[in-house]
């Protein structure tokens, strides 16, 4: 009877136990903040972009964005506003860094890389703009 009795506990417990790896993915963590004029500098790994949070101040040139692939495959990373691509990087294999440039008015975007299903994998993040 015991035994019956911590079964919700111990499911509950489970529950819990499996939410903290949904906190790992996306853009959760830190804000890493670049000031205006340098590149905003990611590195993406199979899958999931460090810092997963990026912040920068709005200049009167474009927004430079480079991607450190350091995974075994094929990575991006773009820049959305809802389902809108403003832009980002080329999409290229591990081992190589690429950039591109975007320009960005003040608010909040999301990172995501757009190959297969990288971004339902985690690959994603949040590039804040600010003034």
């Amino acid at each position: 009877m015991r035994s019956r009795a911590c079964l919700p506990l111990l499911l509950a417990a489970v529950a819990l136990a499996g939410c903290g790896e949904d906190d790992k993915k996306g853009a959760a963590g830190p804000v890493k903040a670049f000031p205006a004029g340098k590149p905003v500098r990611v590195v993406g790994k199979d899958y999931s972009f460090t810092p997963a949070r990026v912040r920068t101040t709005v200049g009167s040139a474009p927004i430079r964005v480079e991607l450190d692939n350091r995974g075994t495959l094929a990575h991006n990373l773009k820049v959305f506003q809802g389902g809108r691509d403003l832009g980002g990087t080329p999409t290229f294999q591990g081992g190589e860094t690429r950039g591109g440039s975007v320009r960005l008015p003040p608010g909040r975007y999301r990172m995501v890389c757009t190959v297969a299903n990288h971004e339902q994998l985690g690959m994603v993040g949040q590039f804040e703009v600010t003034r």
